[in-house]
């Protein structure tokens, strides 16, 4: 008999072992999709909740709690050494890569765009977390407190949920593994009992862990153990689904998305600003033949190299906060059609600044370590120039299709105020050209613009540089008059300044164009001449789209567009059509919403669509009547408050199936809810909502604020809460059960 206890409590203790193991798992698979190579850190951080609990198991079998942990920190900070040695961070030295990666583990991964790279700088703070969360699991196991071994990885789990933000898909499948060795761990501390007299339980399950409960049994407990397993077994199986699939969808699903901690922090970086980009643009037109930069792709290709929004007036500079990035690049933001993909590879030779050259769109980076800008998807070194750099891009290049365009509506104008901004001291021309082209689509107004300067104007690499308010008032002339000439900075940015005073969100673009071919392959020349500068007009529905406002033939300063931007050159009404089809551009595009449709889909895949589809349904209904339920009983104004507190009665009676009459008074109600719900003793309540909304009816307004305040509302409200739980825990199972999930109070009208 003995040895069938030893053997039980021997697998038990591997039971709860295993569950401890696959909880503490579960923050490191939520977190693995966020870095470039998700399934070996998922593989990884598992592993590290293998050791953590496993060690920590076998040093608390012959340790106290604090020496136990203590002793396993040594073990945890050498696996960060190994991660050092195998895929090391920015300091590559054993002993000094290990501090480095434990000292700035959390602010690298902060401020390092997703996907995030895989190195020990970015891994050191998940897997100690994951360390420390199985530790304290096993400690908190053989102290007797199974809950509170399951908050542990619990909180490491909401913390991979923040760390990897809104973008990254819930972690559907770390959360059902969660919540399933949450049910194993509880259901084993069901059935565990301690040894006679109280003591440890037979030997074997304290070489593991301790006994889980220290309750005393009775002899004849231990024949029901398994069938309260059993039972709470499936209660909890109820709450692991709704964990996995309905907890996930409360924090993505709902309107209100969780904030990227991302956006909270501020990356350092070198400073970027000391030249504008534009400015070199008139030097290089009159100095075309300097070579910039050799670039090998399957096909002749143009390249984007910075994107200008901000202007003051003087000088466009670019805007915004570059990170750290992976070589693969996050996801864009803004919408944008679907194009052909672009690899090529670049060398740089003179190129100043830190900003790298791209085909399109890009999307991976391989050869240096990048930042990124995500609003303008430009790159930048992630330190020093870009002169004499060696790297491979792939992009994207969106195709611009003319239907799509003249459809495209209204930006929203507070979205894109920072585009919209035009300093004091504007030319007077910038508003009558503006105004004498601004009717109809965003589009039409966009291209009309682009045609008036195409038509109007001409191409001078001679002329002076500068392309602030006072070369631009030397520039422009009224609507429908003929110009000069001037360079393709100076027309991007009169462009874009007509846009902004037509209410078109607007910026600046300066690339290259396809250079010339060399050495009889695929390698080509980009040289000073092939640099220009075009607009770029959000528009709703497409992106940002890119217009060629530059007069002439596009080939000749560095943009082609096309035959049919070619062919447009002489319209106003048409020039700007050519940069529709224009290859040099590209657009941003908003990435896919993970909500109901991908939790469907999951469902769908698995068998359980219809199931999944009702949970889904419930949890819906409970987060939003959880959340009027708050807002009614929560109320700062007592008079609303009141309602509140009224209408969650009336609710609770309904859904307990004795709802009150239309013609019910407030006094008929209340004695209604006493006639269902008698107080402790009999009687009647006296009842704070009765005499505060009766005053608020009968007292005199004068007399009213005496009667009705904040004390009597929160009365209120606390005594419909105690009412409706009391009322609930009187109903029936499957009312009990469906209480809290019904959606029917959500429809129902205040009558």
């Amino acid at each position: 008999m003995v040895g069938v206890n030893r053997a039980a409590a021997a697998a038990r203790g591997a039971v709860v072992l295993a569950a401890l193991v696959a909880a503490g798992a579960a923050p490191g698979l939520a977190v693995a999709p966020g870095y470039v190579q998700p399934a070996p850190v998922a593989a990884l951080l598992a592993g590290w909740s293998a050791a953590a609990v496993l060690v920590t198991a076998l040093l608390r079998s012959r340790l106290g709690p604090v020496a136990a942990l203590a002793a396993g920190l040594p073990l945890a900070f050498g696996g960060v050494a190994v991660l050092v040695a195998a895929v090391p961070g920015p300091r590559d030295d054993l002993w000094w890569g290990t501090v480095d990666a434990v000292a700035h583990s959390g602010a690298r991964i902060l401020t390092t765009s997703l996907p995030t790279a895989v190195a020990a700088d970015t891994l050191a703070l998940p897997s100690l977390g994951v360390w420390l969360a199985g530790a304290a699991s096993v400690l908190a196991v053989r102290a007797g407190s199974p809950l509170t071994a399951l908050l542990c990885p619990l909180v490491a789990l909401a913390g991979a949920a923040v760390l990897n933000g809104p973008d990254i898909r819930p972690a559907y499948y770390p959360a059902a593994l969660f919540a399933l060795a949450a049910v194993v761990l509880l259901a084993a501390a069901a059935d565990s009992s301690p040894g006679p007299g109280g003591g440890a339980g037979p030997a074997g399950t304290g070489a593991a862990v301790a006994p889980i409960t220290a309750r005393r049994t009775r002899s004849g407990r231990i024949a029901g153990a398994l069938p309260r397993a059993l039972s709470l077994s499936a209660v909890l199986a109820l709450v692991a689904g709704l964990t996995a699939y309905v907890g996930p969808l409360a924090l993505y699903g709902a309107p209100i998305r969780p904030a990227d901690p991302r956006a909270a922090v501020v990356p350092p970086e070198e400073d970027t600003a000391a030249v504008s980009p534009l400015s070199y643009l008139a030097g290089w037109s009159a100095e075309p033949g300097r070579r910039l930069l050799r670039v090998t792709s399957d096909q002749p290709t143009e390249l984007r190299w910075v994107t200008l929004s901000d202007f003051d007036g003087v000088t466009w500079l670019p805007a915004g906060r570059y990170r750290a990035s992976s070589q693969v690049l996050p996801e864009p933001e803004h919408e944008v059609p679907p194009g052909r993909p672009r690899r090529v590879t670049v060398d740089v030779e003179e190129l100043p600044g830190h900003w790298l050259p791209a085909a399109g769109l890009p999307r991976r980076v391989e050869g240096t370590p990048v930042a990124f800008e995500p609003a303008s998807a430009t790159l930048r070194t992630r330190s020093g120039a870009a002169a004499g750099l060696h790297y491979r891009v792939v992009g994207s290049a969106p195709e611009y299709r003319e239907p799509d365009l003249k459809q495209a509506g209204e930006p929203d104008l507070e979205e894109f105020a920072e585009y919209l901004e035009l300093p004091a001291g504007a030319p007077e021309e910038i508003e009558r050209i503006a105004e004498a082209y601004g009717d109809g689509t965003p589009y039409e107004r966009a291209n009309r613009l682009a045609g008036h300067l195409r038509a109007n104007y001409g191409f001078a690499p001679e002329a002076p540089g500068g392309h602030g308010y006072a070369n631009l008032a030397e520039l422009l002339v009224p609507p429908h008059e003929q110009g000069g000439g001037g360079t393709s900075g100076q027309f991007a940015s009169a462009f874009a300044l007509l846009a902004r005073a037509s209410g078109l969100p607007s910026r600046v673009v300066v690339g290259f164009g396809k250079g010339t071919a060399i050495d009889g392959g695929d390698s080509r020349l980009i040289r000073s001449g092939d640099a220009v500068a075009w607009g770029e007009v959000y528009l709703k529905g497409v992106g940002w789209a890119p217009f060629d406002v530059t007069p002439g033939d596009p080939k000749r300063n560095g943009a082609d567009t096309g035959s049919e931007a070619g062919a447009g050159g002489g319209s106003g009404g048409q020039a700007g059509a050519g940069a529709a089809q224009q290859e040099g551009g590209f657009l941003r595009i908003t990435g896919t919403p993970l909500d109901v449709a991908y939790a469907w889909e999951f469902a769908g895949r698995s068998g359980a669509g219809a199931a999944t589809a009702v949970v889904l349904a419930a949890l819906v209904a409970g987060v939003l009547r959880g959340v009027r339920r708050g807002v009614r009983l929560g109320a700062r104004d007592p008079r609303r408050r009141l309602a509140g507190a009224w209408w969650e009665l009336r609710d609770g009676l309904r859904l307990a199936g004795a709802a009150p009459r239309p013609a019910d008074t407030v006094t008929d109600v209340l004695a209604r809810s006493d006639g269902l719900l008698p107080p402790p003793g009999g009687g009647r309540r006296e009842w704070a909502l009765g005499r505060a909304l009766n005053a608020m009816a009968f007292v005199p307004p004068q007399e009213r604020a005496d009667r009705v305040g904040a004390a009597e509302a929160a009365a209120a409200s606390a005594e419909v809460r105690a009412y409706t739980a009391a009322l609930r825990r009187r109903a029936g199972r499957g009312r009990r059960l469906l209480w809290w999930v019904d959606p029917r109070p959500l429809f129902w009208r205040r009558r």
